[in-house]
C-alpha cells in the first residue's frame, strides 16, 4: 500500500513573512494616501467639476478618487505579495480593500499628516490581521471568515 503524507492547514509565520506583509500593508497604505490625493485632484474632480450640472459629484470626488485608489493597490499588492511568495495573497488583498473602502472618507479634513499616518498605520494593521487569519486556517474557512470580519467591522464603524 502507498503511504500518504499529511500536510497540515497551519503554516508558521516567518519573522520575513511578518515583515513583508506588514511592510507591504503599510507601503500600501502610503501609496494609497498620495494616490487619492493625485487621482482626486487631477482625474476626478477635472471630470466632475467641469460645470454645474455636475457639482453633487464634485463634492464627492475625495471619496470616489480613493475608491479607485483602493482597487489599484489592491491590484498592485496582490502582484507584490504573490512575487514574495506570501501565503494568500488575495485573501489578505481583497479583505483590506473591503475593510478600508471608505478610508479617504474617513480621513476627510484631517490634516494631511494625520490622514497619512492613519492610512499607514491601518493599512499595515489590516494586512497584518488577514495575513495571520490567512495562515491560521483552511483555505475555506479562512475566506468565511475574513469576509465575515471585514464586513462585520465595515458595518460596525459605519453605524457609528
Amino acid at each position: 500500500m502507498a503511504k500518504s503524507q499529511q500536510t497540515t492547514l497551519i503554516t508558521n509565520h516567518t519573522t520575513r513573512a511578518w515583515v513583508y506583509i506588514i511592510g507591504v500593508g503599510a507601503g500600501v497604505g502610503l501609496a494609497y494616501w498620495v494616490l487619492t490625493i493625485l487621482l482626486g485632484r487631477y482625474v476626478v474632480e477635472p471630470l466632475a467639476c467641469r460645470d454645474v450640472a455636475t457639482a453633487a459629484a464634485c463634492v464627492g470626488s475625495l471619496g470616489l478618487a480613493g475608491k479607485i485608489a483602493s482597487v489599484l493597490l489592491a491590484t498592485a499588492a496582490l502582484l507584490i505579495m504573490i512575487r514574495l511568495s506570501l501565503f494568500r495573497p488575495i485573501i489578505i488583498a481583497v479583505a483590506a480593500a473591503v475593510l478600508l473602502w471608505d478610508l479617504s472618507v474617513w480621513t476627510t479634513g484631517l490634516f494631511w499628516a494625520e490622514a497619512l499616518a492613519w492610512s499607514v498605520v491601518l493599512y499595515a494593521l489590516s494586512y497584518a490581521l488577514f495575513g495571520w487569519i490567512a495562515r491560521q486556517m483552511g483555505l475555506i474557512a479562512a475566506i468565511i471568515v475574513a469576509a465575515v470580519l471585514a464586513i462585520g467591522i465595515r458595518i460596525a464603524t459605519t453605524a457609528f
